[in-house]
């Protein structure tokens, strides 16, 4: 018995033993004692390791033991230093610029003999990309924002502007805006098979927030063709070792040195075209087996990047068997200047415990590509200085210290009610821009037009009419909410009154699941697409004696339901009861008289009389639809989630039926279909479809609002929904009770063609063209082919469309487009 008492004594002593751990720490440093940000330390023989911060001070926490611990910063020389671990190791080190030599080299045919080592690494690129099967490792990212200006007169603007008690835009605002770390696991598994899971998410000053680092966004090999950086570009970047680099870089070998005795050539690279989507820098290459050691490499606003002035990224791979190296850090680095906004920023990745040879359980690899677990923003600060591989700078404990205890003031009911009291008094600039009221502690908010963002247009059916808006909005902790939104609107000239109230449910938004109740009586465009924009029609009412908008009054009661069944399946269902009457003319009032022009009727199918080809009636409508997307990717959250796409279509059904009977005359049966898709193309762009047709297949009585109507155009101002919309057709000429077909399909070069055209490269403009097509019964054949330049001051696009349709009939055009794009 005393033996089996000493044993277990043992056990827990040995546990014990085993459990502590110590810390190595230190700075890293340049031989001048300059600090080497984010440089790395790695145990030898392992894949633990860490990366120092940006001051250069670096933690480690390591069990009793002896150990080697390698020293690594790009374009440095590594340094091993031996470590025994009895307690907790203070360890500087200091690492010295690598020395490369650049011995005398016959320069064959004039080229440099860094081409020689670059064809070789062209060579092995496929063999490098596609060398690893599967893995899974450790990832710890941490990514922080500066804002070191802004510009004082926006800033004086947008306060002026703010009534409603948010934050003013000050010099409190300089400094750190975004700091964020995050832990997660990620796995992989050939040949696209990805899920990362983030078990740890720390967001300064917002403790229920979740981080937005991901390992999917810092992913950069440059053994992959081209390489993208969503958010940055449209267009994908051009690797060192494409294999077509050779027309796309200049290369030039600085020099050579060893590292474990083997041979690394240190090569510059730079585009042979300034604005080429292609890296400068240098990349190290390991002589004989030719594989990339490490890269330190950056875009300038020249490649055409977004947001940001200059991107800096700097990678370090290692080997993590006797055969595999993969990477062990990652840092990106920039600076911005938007609107007169200047700071800079970071992103850093350390990767660790890799396992080259994972045994992953049956379908664990389905559709999730993401998912943030449920306590992952509830770890204390506790877990993060025993966890948190980077030690954190003074700035960023500062900043945590700051924000953390501002946010739990922030977040106290007694601190919001002060903040909505202040911010709930009604102003004059309230009544011109709108009015919000806030209860923030309950999470309920009111919002009101004002007299500008009230909506007050111009048609010939109502004259001056004016809308006043109210949204009422509740929100629960688990993003469910409900949302109870009313408008009034007042026709001065046909003195027509009218309203609607909508509710709306959002009951598990993980599900997508959502219930609408709507009622009202509103007028309405025929085509519910609402394919004329109330403005553009006031302006071209009053002043070019062209009245587009053709309306009919809708007093209705209608019932929504939404909800994903399974991953990519939605469902939804639709029923509505209405009664639909005429409305005709009520004013000519206009500013600019043309005598060539009169207004036409307001019936779309009798444009000269003003006897309406319908009479007052009801319907009654079921609708039931289905949204189908195989294999779609998506992300979790608590209670969210988010998709990301699928390399699939989209492809939506749809039945409608009207039942007539309940004081009901309607009576049809519409099926519709639509496919509708985005893919990338690389360096060629992005190439994007929607092809859709409907057929009655019952239309024993269908009133001309139940048709088929076709988004057409008859301004200069676009329908911004490209792919759904004509520029030149007619806005009901073509309308069908039967049968249609259409095709729309539009290609974004993104600065393809444009880049290499010398007065055009330089700037951000891009070229797209499109086409669109349509057929159904009363229309052989119509189509449209537009050439467009978009991006222009970042917000415009214009584009010359040339049409084509029955008879043989001819028409041509200039449309603007407006969207931003930063």
């Amino acid at each position: 018995m005393r033996n089996f008492f000493f044993s277990v004594l043992l056990y827990f002593i040995s546990c014990w033993a085993f459990a502590q751990t110590y810390s190595v720490s230190g700075k890293i440093a340049d031989d001048k004692n300059q600090a080497l940000s984010f440089s790395s330390v790695l145990v030898k023989g392992t894949t633990q390791g860490t990366n120092a911060n940006a001051d250069g001070f670096y933690v480690l926490k390591l069990q009793p033991g002896t150990y080697e611990l390698i020293f690594q910063y790009v374009g440095y020389r590594k340094k091993v230093e031996k470590v025994t671990v009895e307690g907790n190791v203070i360890k500087n080190v200091t690492l010295n610029p690598e020395s490369y030599e650049l011995k005398e080299v016959v320069i064959k045919d004039g080229e440099d003999p860094a081409y020689a080592v670059i064809r070789q690494a062209i060579k092995k690129r496929k063999f490098y990309l596609n060398e690893v099967n599967a893995f899974t490792c450790k990832a710890y990212i941490k990514g922080l924002q500066r804002l070191k200006d802004f510009p004082k007169k926006m800033a004086k603007l947008i306060n002026a502007m703010n009534t409603s008690g948010g934050e003013k835009i000050d010099s409190t605002l300089l400094g750190v805006v975004y700091l964020s770390e995050s832990e997660t696991k990620y796995h992989f598994r050939k040949p696209n098979d990805e899920k990362e899971i983030m078990y740890s998410s720390k967001v300064s000053g917002d403790n229920k927030a979740f981080s937005f680092n991901q390992v999917s966004d810092m992913k950069f090999s440059v053994y992959e063709n081209l390489i993208s950086l969503d958010g940055l570009s449209d267009r994908p970047f051009i690797s060192p070792i494409n294999e077509n680099a050779l027309l796309s870089y200049r290369y030039k070998l600085l020099g050579t040195t060893f590292e474990d005795g083997k041979m690394l050539n240190k090569i510059e690279i730079t585009p042979k075209r300034k604005t080429d989507p292609c890296f400068r820098g240098i990349i190290y290459i390991q002589e004989n087996t030719w594989r990339v050691h490490s890269a330190d490499v950056y875009l300038t606003k020249d490649a055409k990047i977004d947001f940001v002035d200059t991107l800096n990224i700097k990678q370090l791979n290692a080997p993590v068997n006797d055969t595999i190296w993969m990477p062990m850090s990652l840092n990106m680095t920039f600076n911005f200047k938007v609107f007169g906004f200047i700071g800079d920023g970071y992103f850093n990745a350390v990767f660790s415990d890799y396992d080259m040879h994972p045994v992953f359980p049956k379908k664990f690899f389905k559709n999730e590509v993401l998912k943030v677990e449920d306590g992952a923003n509830k770890k204390d600060t506790s877990y993060w200085g025993g966890s948190r591989p980077v030690p954190l700078t003074v700035e960023e404990q500062t900043d945590y210290r700051k924000k953390d205890s501002i946010g739990l003031i922030k977040n106290s009911d007694r601190y919001k009610d002060s903040l909505d009291r202040d911010g709930n008094k009604l102003t004059f600039s309230d009544l011109i821009m709108g009015y919000s009221y806030n209860k923030t502690a309950k999470k309920f908010s009111l919002n009101t037009s004002g007299l500008l963002t009230s909506g007050v247009q111009y048609n010939t059916v109502e004259g001056v009419n004016a809308s006043l808006k109210v949204d009422m909005n509740k929100r629960y902790e688990n993003n469910r909410y409900h949302d109870v939104a009313a408008t009034a609107r007042y026709g001065f000239s046909n003195y027509l009154w009218g309203g609607t109230i909508n509710w709306k449910y959002m009951h598990k938004p993980e599900k997508f699941e959502s219930y609408n109740i709507k009622i009202g009586t509103s007028a309405l465009q025929f085509n519910g697409n609402d394919p004329i924009n109330p403005t553009m029609n006031t302006s071209y009412t009053l002043l070019n004696n062209e009245n587009f908008m053709k309306l009919y009054k809708k007093t209705y009661a209608a019932f929504n339901f939404r909800k994903e069944l399974i991953n990519g399946l939605i469902t939804t269902f639709h029923t509505e009861y209405a009664e639909r009457s005429v409305l005709r003319n009520t004013t000519t009032d206009l500013w600019v008289d043309d005598k060539n022009k009169i207004f036409t009727s307001n019936d779309p199918l009798h444009p000269h009389t003003d006897d309406s080809s319908f009479t007052i009636n009801n319907s009654f409508v079921v609708e039931l639809g289905l949204s189908i997307r195989f294999k779609q990717k998506y992300y979790t959250r608590p209670h969210e989630k988010i998709i990301v796409g699928s390399k699939f279509p989209v492809i939506n059904l749809s039945f409608s039926k009207a039942i007539p009977g309940l004081n009901t005359r309607a009576d049809y049966d519409l099926a519709k279909i639509s496919i509708d898709d985005n893919i990338k193309l690389g360096l060629v762009g992005t190439f994007a479809y929607r092809l859709k047709g409907g057929y009655f297949l019952t239309n024993r009585y269908v009133e001309f609002m139940d048709f088929k109507h076709f988004d057409g155009n008859q301004t200069i101002l676009a329908n911004n929904d490209y792919l759904n919309a004509f520029k030149l057709l007619p806005y009901y000429t073509y309308s069908t009770k039967n049968w249609y077909a259409e095709g729309h399909a539009e290609h974004h070069f993104n600065g393809f063609i444009f880049n290499k055209i010398p007065f055009l490269k330089k700037s951000r403009i891009q070229e797209v063209v499109g086409g669109h097509i349509l057929f159904n019964d009363k229309l052989d054949q119509y189509y449209e082919i537009n050439f467009g330049v978009e991006h222009i001051l970042q917000i415009i696009r214009v584009d010359y469309i040339l049409g084509y349709g029955p008879e043989n009939s001819f028409n041509q055009g200039f449309v603007i487009g407006l969207g931003l794009e930063f």
